[in-house]
């Protein structure tokens, strides 16, 4: 019988449950100040601390984010008239490293070409960074990381259609 009792979970349970927890201000992931398994077995992650489970994520957004604003400073040197219009994604950029406690340490690519095509490449890429952004948002284990990123991707988003629609840079 409690076999029967236990394979009866309903969703209904489940979230009465889950909203308990967070009633109550409980949570699922483990204090901020003790590594994740600490407390599933003395001496578990006594011997190494657990990498925090977003790093590398992190370090793949930084990444990113380098590369966008060497691009976005090789057209403003490659295209002098084009300078004024890509600083809006300078600071966009260098904001983001910013908050993610990442050094500017992007050097200008060296790019060529008229002023059309570097517009579409600065354009592409902005693109790209965007739709790398909104995928870091889902795949971050931490929520915090999860809404900043998101805010990332909406960010370069805003920017990709104020440009598109030849607002103000």
């Amino acid at each position: 019988m409690t076999r029967h009792l236990a394979a009866r979970a309903t969703r209904r349970g489940v979230l009465g449950l889950l909203v308990g927890i967070t009633a109550t201000g409980c949570s699922l992931d483990p204090p901020r100040d003790e590594p994740a398994g600490a407390s599933a077995s003395p001496g578990a992650g006594a011997t190494a601390p657990a990498d925090d489970p977003d790093s590398e994520l992190v370090r793949r957004v930084v990444d990113d984010l380098t590369a966008a604003l060497a691009l976005v400073g090789g057209v403003a040197r490659a295209a002098r008239p084009l300078a004024a219009e890509v600083a809006p994604w300078r600071e966009l950029h260098a904001a983001h490293l910013e908050a993610l406690e990442a050094p500017d340490r992007a050097r200008p690519l060296r790019v060529r070409g008229p002023l059309p095509s570097l517009r579409s490449r600065l354009r592409r890429e902005e693109t790209a960074l965007q739709r790398t952004l909104a995928e870091a948002a889902v795949t971050a284990r931490s929520g915090a990381l999860a809404a900043l990123l998101a805010t990332m991707s909406a960010a370069v988003a805003q920017r990709l259609t104020v440009d598109a629609a030849g607002g103000p840079p």
